[in-house]
């Protein structure tokens, strides 16, 4: 596991507001199509924006190289969000009042070309909070944690 603190300008917060709008927008066409999935709203698109493009400043500011999936596409995405250092990165983020790692254990198991999973958690869903702490595991690792059945599914969970 790695961990660490990241300090991001506030207009990240703005620029998700709007992502993730649009986001939600197609994402409810793509749910209509796929009922199983028929979960996501509004504030997860935005949570979910917001946490990706921290993790992509992080990189870009310590100056790591990087390749990025587009945070907007009219298709389910089943791939990574962020590629770096030869890991397939699906980036996770989490509400500032959550007390535990959470992810989905069929989609873990599925052939999605994920290495790595990344835990972002903004400290405040505040639009001039610019600070969130980030978890990284590896693929291998969530697998050994402990699972539990959640409303809607099974979780390898892990409290932080």
């Amino acid at each position: 596991m790695t961990q660490g603190v990241i300090i991001y300008p506030p207009h990240i917060n703005e620029v998700a507001l709007y992502v993730g709008g649009m986001r939600e927008t197609t994402n409810l066409y793509l749910m209509e199509k796929n009922p199983k999935y028929a979960r996501g709203n509004m504030k997860v698109d935005i949570l979910g924006v917001k946490c990706e493009l921290i993790l992509q400043y992080s990189l870009w500011q310590r100056g790591i190289k990087y390749k990025a999936n587009p945070l907007l596409v009219n298709r389910p995405v089943g791939d990574w969000d962020i590629q770096v250092l030869n890991m397939n990165i699906d980036v996770k983020g989490m509400w500032s009042y959550l007390t535990e790692f959470r992810i989905n254990k069929e989609a873990h198991h599925k052939e999605k070309n994920i290495t790595h999973y990344t835990f972002v958690q903004p400290h405040s869903e505040a639009l001039d909070n610019t600070t969130a702490t980030y978890w990284g595991f590896s693929h291998d690792e969530i697998t050994k944690w402990e699972t539990k059945q959640l409303k809607f599914t099974e979780a390898y969970i892990k409290l932080i």
